[in-house]
């Protein structure tokens, strides 16, 4: 290998004394290829520097035989990467068809993440990557292409391609099929000759390469479908657009209904190190993206997520301006035009990738205040809890529980949880006993008050004591929230998340709480608005039992 090595270090040499002898550059790409044989990544490289050579002589030649040479052999630098590096792949595939017809170079400037991206997927590098895009901007298109590129690279293998309703699903089908046919104008077969069509569905949506098998090299499915005994990925799984549209965005019911088919099903027919991409519109939060988001940060999947808005949040320029058929698109003035068509919450979800609920966010998760642990040989001034008890209708209850340290308040534990009375009364009696509350206020409205007097009777029954009170609560719920919002941000401290799972019972009222917006418009607000109660309390403990001030250390 050294002696290779020292023949490239060597015809470099001659090539920048003599950059016309065409012979040198064939002898390198030669040399180069035997190199892979024993070191490919070294091999690329060497490939990278050819491939700009040769670039360079074609637009610097006057000879217009020389020129075709030196156009093949560069040609011949993208073949040799293209089943290993995506962006060759792109190039060459689509090498013989007009520059105003491809799909991948006029796009490639801003596409640029996003292949990388798939590159250390190729790689095996991530296990989950989600790409969230405006529509019409090459999101799908290149998805496709990526699918087809591992289908070649392993057709014995099966990629699973999943998206929302029978239309979508189809132009997968039809996108992957335009690429693969044997007559069409792309280069396919010239980087996988061996990966040929044997048997395609129409009806199933299914396509074999090389050979046919139970489970094909390529199935699109639609997320709604059936998928026990059809389907299975074993090359990647690809998720594209599993919402339908902003309208089922708004719909929590459907967005968990879709989570649960996807989780319980879906992700079922990947194998164990299977990579994931999930691309799509961020409409909501609580989409399948944020969903497997979260899911990978929870069982620690390594994961990328590239968002890229329409217009820079900087600059507000176009961040997908590109020629097509000799005009240029996505213009800033034509995005600039179509924002002002739409609602701020349309322009934000579909093309600055900003789930709605992002958007006028009253508890941003980077403003809130974190802890570690309790201050240490200090007792709390008082430790209090409020109760805001479910009123129907899938509310949790939700009883936060506050060690107050001065003017800062920390929330150590609590009750949230959506279960019947019969389980959640015990739950706070439990809590108000374990942490010795010394008060607790019950909201009283509707069944509170009996709810508060069954979970006293509980806490005497542990051993407990605990100052139980009631209170009606008269002020408009929004507004609460709203004016109780400031003390929360610079007063309260909250668990580091570190410290509990976001499936607990103080994660999941954690994430209701910097999910809910200035516009009310969110189906539960239980834990937004018990801490609006607590915030309340606190601020009523001035001149009572407690005088809340800053301490003198």
């Amino acid at each position: 290998m050294e002696s290779i090595k020292k023949t490239l270090k060597n015809i470099e040499k001659f090539i920048k004394k003599r950059p016309v002898e065409f012979e040198a550059y064939q002898d390198y790409f030669d040399t180069l290829r035997a190199l892979g044989k024993e070191d490919k990544a070294k091999s690329f490289q060497h490939n990278l520097w050819l491939r700009g050579e040769t670039a360079k002589m074609v637009q610097a030649s006057s000879d217009v035989k020389a020129i075709e040479k030196f156009y093949e052999l560069n040609k011949k630098t993208y073949l040799y990467m293209a089943q290993d590096d995506f962006h060759s792949y792109l190039i060459y595939n689509e090498w013989n068809r007009p520059a105003e017809k491809r799909f991948y170079q006029p796009r490639m400037h801003y596409l640029k993440p996003m292949i990388q991206g798939y590159q250390d997927v190729l790689d095996g590098k991530l296990d989950l990557l989600t790409i969230s895009q405006p529509k019409r901007t090459g999101k799908s298109q290149t998805g496709i292409n990526f699918v087809n590129m591992v289908s070649g690279r392993n057709p014995g293998g099966s990629v699973l391609m999943e998206g929302a309703g029978s239309a979508l699903v189809n132009s997968f089908y039809k996108g992957c099929l335009e690429y693969l046919e044997p007559q069409s104008e792309y280069l396919f077969y010239d980087i996988f000759p061996n990966a040929r069509i044997v048997d395609v569905s129409a009806e199933l949506k299914t396509i074999n390469l090389q050979s046919k098998s139970r489970f094909p090299t390529i199935m699109c499915r639609s997320i709604d479908a059936t998928q026990v005994g059809l389907s299975e990925a074993t090359n990647l799984l690809y998720l594209d657009d599993l919402v339908e549209s902003r309208e089922e965005a708004k719909n929590r019911d459907r967005l968990d209904d879709k989570w649960e088919r996807l989780s319980g099903d879906v992700l079922g027919r990947r194998i164990e190190g299977c990579p994931i991409v999930a691309a799509g519109t961020r409409y909501s939060l609580y989409d399948p993206i944020g969903r497997l988001q979260e899911h990978a940060q929870r069982v620690g999947w390594r994961w990328r997520a590239i968002e890229i808005p329409a217009l820079d949040p900087i600059t507000d320029e176009s961040n997908y301006e590109h020629m097509k058929e000799g005009k240029k698109i996505f213009t800033t003035e034509y995005l600039r035009n179509e924002r002002l068509l739409l609602t701020e919450e349309q322009w934000e979800s579909e093309f600055q990738q900003q789930p709605f609920e992002a958007k006028g966010i009253m508890f941003p998760e980077e403003k809130l205040n974190r802890y570690f642990e309790l201050p240490a040989d200090v007792d709390p001034d008082a430790i209090i809890a409020v109760c805001d008890t479910a009123e129907g209708g899938g509310d949790s209850v939700m009883l936060p529980i506050a060690y107050i340290y001065g003017e800062d308040v920390f929330i150590e534990d609590c009750v949230f949880d959506n279960s019947p009375p019969d389980i959640t009364k015990p739950q706070c009696a439990k809590k108000l006993v374990q942490h010795k509350v010394s008060t607790a206020t019950f909201e009283s409205n509707n069944a509170g008050t009996y709810y508060a007097r069954d979970v006293e009777k509980l806490v005497k029954k542990l051993g407990g004591r605990c100052s139980i009170r009631t209170k009606r609560t008269i002020s408009n719920k929004h507004t609460r929230i709203e004016n109780a919002s400031d003390g929360i941000i610079k007063h309260f401290y909250f668990k580091d998340k570190s410290l509990y799972k976001p499936t607990d019972q103080y994660g999941m009222m954690m994430r209701e709480l910097i999910t809910y917006t200035r516009s009310g418009k969110v189906k539960h607000d239980d834990s937004p608005d018990g801490m609006s109660l607590l915030e309340n309390e606190i601020r009523n403990l001035h001149g009572n039992k407690v005088e809340i001030g800053r301490r003198p250390w």
